[in-house]
């Protein structure tokens, strides 16, 4: 599996835990053990994290809306 690298990666978190995501294909993992995958906003990020792996979006694109998907 290819890894597409972000140049700086998303620190996910709050006081209690802090989460390193480096590439599309690290947060769709943490975005499967993510709780109310039912939101949009989860959708969204699946969706081009999905997109980027399969060569189909920019891989800085997905960062956005991982970021997105992280906050509360």
């Amino acid at each position: 599996m290819l890894v597409h690298r972000w140049e700086t990666p998303l620190v996910l978190g709050d006081n209690r835990i802090r989460i390193v995501v480096g590439s599309s294909e690290e947060a769709l993992t943490w975005l499967v053990h993510e709780p109310n995958q039912s939101a949009a906003k989860w959708q969204r990020a699946w969706k081009a994290c999905r997109a980027v792996v399969e060569g189909r979006m920019k891989t800085e694109d997905a960062k956005s809306a991982v970021q997105l998907a992280a906050t509360r």
